[in-house]
């Protein structure tokens, strides 16, 4: 999505170590770059004092600099070629080499790589400064009295203005280390964008807490392009292919919706065929790029399929779905016609109205090798994590492809009520009578969270049994017999099959006190 500038090397008058580099641009005043300040405003007294110390004690934070520098130089660095090979160019990590005197290579804008959630836990308690995350090109503060600087290359390779700093960690292991060399020290970091959405700043938030961490948020890319058509980030849904996959972006597409999509690595026309894969053939489409010199274009879904127009690699596609043909599907309830074997419709739409399963939520679903149930919960809510026990993986995700399931489906294979062991704790159950009905139940109840739902369903006398053993030791809340006939679409008389009983049973964990 980022155009590279050309390379830019140190130059050789003034050569600088591997991990650190010293940037040429305006200056600030000496004092604004050590102050005697208090670690933190909540710290103590003695902290503020032991930190001074070692701001004072040279040869220590010369043997820390160098050992961090040595570090950084024994670890491998990405290749151009590593850069080239991953699929998000967000994604990629900056591509650094080695010059004949040992300065850094920096070539055009440094890639962002997304660090994990949250550090390691022992790191996470070793860092002890105090963190401002900025972005480029918001204004930074000249005067901060910031211990360390910390800059990742703006889009044309250079940094925001202050005097000296070192060039961001390309990795968040990287980052830890410095970070810990620096002791109670107070930290800028600065990225070429908007905080929120690139850089280390939300994995260090989560893992320090805002007392140590502060973000200072900026427009980025996504903002800007949708103040180009009178939109703000609160008026859409926004969408990553990087992210989520075409898979993952088609089962969140809904009718009557205003979703931004962020295309990357594929392009804005791939984006107007996953709309017409969804039935948004009809759907509005703006592709709009964070740049003022590029134009906006304004069409159809089926017309940007076929389009032969050059769009920005930093566009965005901005859709309002509308047009819509029916293929997607806006509830639950996918016909049992095209799932062989699977629970008639009229005992899983009950069933998912007695469970209302959250998207935060984590299921279990107990139906053997054709999870229907499973799939209506997954279209519904494409983010929610549901066990789906018993069912083949390639089995899953054909049928999850095919009916645009969400991407927290998880296969269970076996079935036994022994498959359940290794499984987090479910918030919503579900189990259809089958093999080790009674295990199966008896382990889901067992399990459930407090607060948690639990659906159960027989089909036959056997299993009625067993649910009603288990019913008479644990009373259910809910309980409801339906009787279903279906009709033969084929046949000239509107004759119904024989009628097949369903019993549902729906119990409630006690919420904790």
């Amino acid at each position: 999505m980022t155009e590279h500038a050309p390379a830019l090397e140190a130059k050789p008058e003034s050569p600088a170590p591997a991990a650190a580099l010293t940037l040429p641009l305006p200056a600030v005043p000496a004092d604004s770059v050590r102050p005697e300040h208090a670690a933190d405003d909540a710290g103590a007294e003695g902290s503020s004092h032991s930190a001074r110390s070692r701001r004072h004690t040279s040869a220590r934070r010369r043997k820390r600099e160098d050992a961090v520098r040595q570090a950084t130089r024994e670890k491998p660095t990405a290749t151009d070629s590593d850069a080239e090979a991953s699929p998000d160019p967000e994604l990629r990590e900056p591509a650094q080499a080695d010059d004949a005197d040992g300065a850094p290579e920096i070539s055009g804008r440094a890639p962002r790589s997304s660090p994990p959630a949250t550090p390691p836990l022992a790191a996470r308690a070793s860092i002890r400064a105090t963190i401002d995350v900025f972005g480029h090109p918001a204004p930074f503060p000249p005067d901060a009295p910031f211990d360390l600087i910390l800059a990742e290359p703006a889009g044309g390779g250079t940094s925001p203005a202050y005097e000296t700093g070192e060039w961001l960690p390309a990795s968040l292991e990287a980052l830890e280390g410095r970070l810990q060399a620096v002791g109670e020290g107070r930290v800028a970091i600065v990225v070429d964008g908007n905080p929120l959405e690139v850089g280390p700043g939300c994995a260090l938030l989560s893992a320090l807490g805002p007392a140590q961490v502060r973000l200072h948020a900026t427009a980025g890319g996504l903002q800007r392009a949708l103040g180009r058509i009178g939109f703000s980030p609160e008026d859409v849904t926004p969408l990553r292919i990087a992210r989520l996959g075409q898979d993952g972006v088609l089962a969140r597409l809904r009718r009557g919706r205003l979703y931004a999509i962020d295309p990357a690595p594929l392009s804005p026309q791939d984006m107007g065929r996953l709309l017409e894969e969804a039935g948004l053939h009809q759907a509005r489409v703006w592709i709009a790029s964070p740049s003022m010199d590029v134009p906006v274009t304004a069409m159809l879904a089926f017309e940007l399929s076929d389009s032969a127009l050059p769009f920005a690699a930093d566009a965005f596609v901005v859709a309002y779905t509308v047009g819509a043909d029916g293929r997607c599907r806006e509830w639950p309830g996918i016909p049992a016609t095209e799932l062989p074997g699977a629970l008639p419709e009229a005992a899983r739409l009950l069933a998912l109205a007695w469970l209302q399963p959250g998207s935060e939520e984590c299921g279990w679903c107990i139906e053997g090798s054709r999870p229907a149930l499973a799939l209506d919960w997954a279209r519904e809510r494409p983010d929610a994590e549901v066990h789906c026990i018993g069912c083949d993986d390639d089995a899953l995700s054909e049928a999850a492809a095919r009916h645009q399931a969400g991407d927290g489906l998880r296969a269970v294979p076996g079935g036994s009520f022994h498959s359940l062991e290794g499984l987090p704790d479910p918030n919503v159950a579900f189990v259809r009578a089958g093999e080790e009905f009674t295990q199966q139940i008896r382990t889901a109840w067992s399990r459930l969270r407090p607060g948690g739902r639990m659906v159960a369903v027989a089909e036959d006398e056997g299993a009625r049994l067993e649910l009603m053993q288990f019913a008479h030791r644990t009373r259910p809340a809910l309980w409801q017999d339906l009787s279903v006939a279906n009709g033969d679409p084929e046949a000239r008389s509107f004759c119904l099959a024989p009628a097949s009983a369903v019993r549902l049973m729906g119990w409630t964990k006690p919420p904790r006190g």
